[in-house]
């Protein structure tokens, strides 16, 4: 169907699942209340109001649909130790504890407020959940469980079918990982089992069902109390599952992926910290006669400094490649600035600005992998590639008003720059072939009053 081109361009699929995957509005969590010795929960309701200039994401003046929605959204969550950019904060040395952990559970009901009903009918529900888990931390030998299942509510991009074909979807991503720590604890070893599963609610998007089952290693050496030397080894293999009478076949697009860094990851001074690691990735598409396959260099470079104690400036450089839902894979080469502050009257406030210029090899020939599909127009389309750049802005000022109040002002930008044409044999209702232009901006401006504790 003509809906699987918006995926490529969708900025959702460039990482991991996480509590915000799907915007859905939350405040920062409060105090707490103590739970046992060392755990706190915590708990929360927000109320979303805001605009979406963009809702089904069309990148044509006269197809856009801009619309007002609300978003009222509840979570709660216990743990010993909290959770930063998806890792639980458990100290690398031994402690008294048998587990760390951090659990949560975040809910919302996205409701558009536009005159048209086919706007209003857009799925509305998301839920999702956050577990972290180490057992036996800091230890000789310990296990890590990290897991992330989201059900998420996504419009469409016709707005005339309304609800009927959207990207609602089930999306899991987790690992169980083993950690030996010999001698001192300066050297480690940690290997894990990988598992994705992607799955659309949507009928007519059966053929991008997938499941990811992989490898996990790294070797690190502590040479400082804060600085190491890591090596790390990925190895997944993701195949279609609904697409072709043989389970596993897919569209000619299951792949092992293989990505290998080696690098330095520490504070590098008493403001300084460092991420640096370089290698090689190879993602090898062996049942696609038409290719190709990725074998190219792949890298990280991050540096956080901490002007003050509340206070963060993040510069980031990389280079990675993903399994692509339409095509191969699709290779970002981009740069991410964010800055943090808390200021004196407890307003946070957090500036974050991404950009990636991508690449997405292997679209299906015409003909011969997809046959309703008349031509391509844009970018690299006469070599079955997409070329374009992927930009994102997040902003955020957050003011708590007293132990349980908190108010929020939010804006996002998401954007697909560069003009591709997808032109489809199937004809709409004027009788010309249905294209889709896969470029788009799309603005969201979010005022959240939240209650949480």
């Amino acid at each position: 169907m003509a809906i699987v081109a918006w995926l490529v361009a969708s900025p959702a699929f460039a990482g991991g699942v996480m509590h915000n995957a799907f915007g859905i509005p939350r405040a920062e969590d409060g105090r707490g209340v103590k739970v046992g010795e060392r755990s706190t929960f915590h708990a929360g309701f927000a109320l979303g109001l805001g605009v979406d200039t963009n809702v089904y994401s069309n990148a044509r003046t006269e197809d856009k649909v801009a619309s007002s929605f609300l978003w009222p959204s509840t979570w709660i969550g216990i743990g010993n130790r909290e959770i930063r950019d998806g890792l639980l904060m458990t100290p690398a040395e031994r402690s008294g504890r048998w587990f760390d952990y951090n659990i949560s559970l975040l809910g919302g009901f996205r409701q558009y407020l536009s005159r048209q009903a086919d706007v209003r009918s857009v799925p509305r529900f998301s839920i999702g959940t956050q577990v972290r888990l180490a057992i036996l931390p800091g230890r000789k030998f310990s296990i890590h469980l990290d897991e992330d299942f989201f059900r998420g509510a996504s419009a469409g991009n016709y707005q005339a079918l309304g609800s009927v074909l959207n990207f609602n979807r089930i999306d899991h991503r987790g690992q169980l990982t083993m950690i030996l720590r010999p001698g001192g604890g300066r050297l480690s070893f940690a290997v894990g089992y990988r598992s994705q599963y992607l799955h659309f609610e949507n009928d007519n998007l059966f053929k991008s069902n997938r499941i990811m089952n992989g490898f996990y290693h790294e070797t690190k050496w502590r040479f400082l109390p804060r600085s190491s030397i890591v090596l790390n080894y990925t190895m997944d293999y993701t195949y279609y599952v609904d697409c072709c009478s043989n389970p596993g076949t897919g569209r000619n697009e299951d792949n092992y992926a293989h990505r290998l860094l080696a690098g330095y990851r520490g504070q590098l001074a008493q403001k300084v910290a460092l991420e640096a690691m370089a290698g090689w990735g190879g993602g090898f598409y062996r049942t696609d006669p038409n290719g190709p396959s990725f074998n190219s260099f792949i890298g990280r470079a991050a540096v956080n400094y901490f002007p003050t104690l509340r206070s963060l400036i993040h510069v980031a450089l990389y280079r990675n490649y993903q399994d692509s839902l339409f095509g191969n894979y699709y290779v970002d080469n981009g740069g991410t600035l964010a800055v943090g502050h808390q200021f004196r009257w407890r307003m946070i406030g957090h500036l974050g600005f991404n950009v990636a210029a991508r690449k997405i090899a292997g679209l299906p020939v015409i003909g011969v992998e997809i046959d309703n599909v008349a031509s391509y127009t844009g970018p690299g389309a006469g070599q079955y590639q997409r070329k374009t750049a992927i930009v994102g802005v997040d902003a955020k000022l957050e003011q708590p008003l007293g132990k349980v109040f908190a108010l929020s002002l939010g804006y996002n930008l998401v954007a697909d720059t560069r003009p591709f044409y997808v032109e489809y044999q199937q004809q709409n209702n004027s009788g010309d072939n249905q294209v889709d232009n896969l470029s788009y901006f799309r603005h969201l401006v979010t005022l959240v009053l939240a209650v949480r504790i």
